[in-house]
C-alpha cells in the first residue's frame, strides 16, 4: 500500500475563473511487476477524483503536460499497484480513483514537476453538471418526432411486406378446381385440405354413385360405362401429364 508522503497535491478547478478549487493527490504508479493496462513510467495514480469528473474531462485536464493515451476510473483503489484495472459501473456518483496513462514518459515527469493541469470545463469541451446535466439527460429520453416517424414507417413497410408474402404463400397452398395443391419447401410433407374442395369431392362422389345405379341396369349400359371410364381416365392422365411437365419447367417440383 502507498503512504501519504508519496503523493503530491494538484489543484483542480471546474472553470479557470473559479475562485474555489479541488485537490487531487497524485503519484507515479510504479510497480516491479509488469501490467499492460498500467505501463511503467507512463501511468499516473490519482486519488480524490470528484464524482462529476468524467474520463473525457480528466483527459482534457491532464493533457496540459502532454498527450494522454487513456484515462480509466475505478470506484476503489486496487490492492496492488500491479493489479489489473477493474471495470467500474457507469453513472456511479462517488469519489473515484483514476489511472492516467500518458503517451510518452516525459509527460508524466513534466506533470509531477509543474503540478498544474487544465480545468475540467472549457468552451471547446464542456462538462455539464447539476441542472444542465439533468436537463440534457431528460431531453435525450424524449424521442425526436421525425426519427420516431421514420422508424414507424420502416416498421409498417416491413409489416406490409410480410403480409403480402403470407397472402402469396396462402394462395400457393390453395387447391385448384381438380383438388391439386402446389407443393413447395415450406408446405412439403403437410397435407392441405380445403373444406370447399372436400364438399365438392363428396358431391361428385354422390352424383357418380347415383348415375352408376341407373347406368348399370343393362349389360350394354355397363359396357358403355366402362368405355367412357377408360376414355375419361386417358384424358385425365394426359391432363395430369401436362400439368406435371409445367410444374417441372417452373422448378417447383422437387420429389427429393
Amino acid at each position: 500500500m502507498s503512504s501519504a508522503d508519496e503523493f503530491s497535491a494538484i489543484i483542480l478547478r471546474y472553470k479557470q475563473s473559479d475562485p474555489y478549487c479541488h485537490q487531487l493527490f497524485v503519484k507515479e504508479n510504479a510497480s516491479k511487476a509488469t501490467c499492460k493496462q498500467k505501463p511503467s513510467g507512463r501511468t499516473l495514480y490519482v486519488l480524490n477524483v470528484p464524482p462529476y469528473a468524467t474520463e473525457e474531462a480528466l483527459q482534457q485536464a491532464f493533457s496540459s503536460a502532454g498527450e494522454v493515451e487513456r484515462v480509466v476510473l475505478q470506484e476503489k483503489p486496487s490492492s496492488k499497484e500491479s493489479a489489473p484495472i477493474e471495470v467500474m459501473t457507469k453513472d456511479v456518483f462517488c469519489f473515484k480513483v483514476a489511472y492516467v496513462v500518458f503517451t510518452k514518459p516525459g509527460a508524466l515527469k513534466k506533470l509531477l514537476k509543474t503540478k498544474t493541469i487544465n480545468p475540467l470545463h472549457s468552451e471547446e469541451k464542456p462538462l455539464l453538471t447539476g441542472v444542465a446535466k439533468w436537463t440534457k439527460a431528460y431531453q435525450e429520453r424524449i424521442p425526436n418526432p421525425a426519427t420516431l416517424q421514420q422508424e414507424i414507417d420502416q416498421y409498417m413497410e416491413s409489416y406490409d411486406r410480410k403480409v403480402e408474402e403470407q397472402k402469396a404463400e396462402e394462395s400457393n397452398n390453395a387447391a385448384d378446381d381438380d383438388g391439386w395443391v402446389t407443393v413447395s419447401k415450406k408446405n412439403s410433407g403437410v397435407f392441405a385440405q380445403n373444406q370447399a374442395v372436400v364438399k365438392k369431392l363428396e358431391k361428385k362422389l354422390d352424383e357418380d354413385r347415383s348415375t352408376k345405379e341407373l347406368k348399370n341396369f343393362y349389360t350394354f349400359q355397363i359396357r358403355e360405362a366402362k368405355k367412357d371410364d377408360i376414355i375419361s381416365l386417358r384424358k385425365k392422365y394426359d391432363r395430369d401429364l401436362k400439368k406435371m411437365e409445367q410444374i417441372k419447367k417452373a422448378k417447383r417440383f422437387k420429389p427429393y
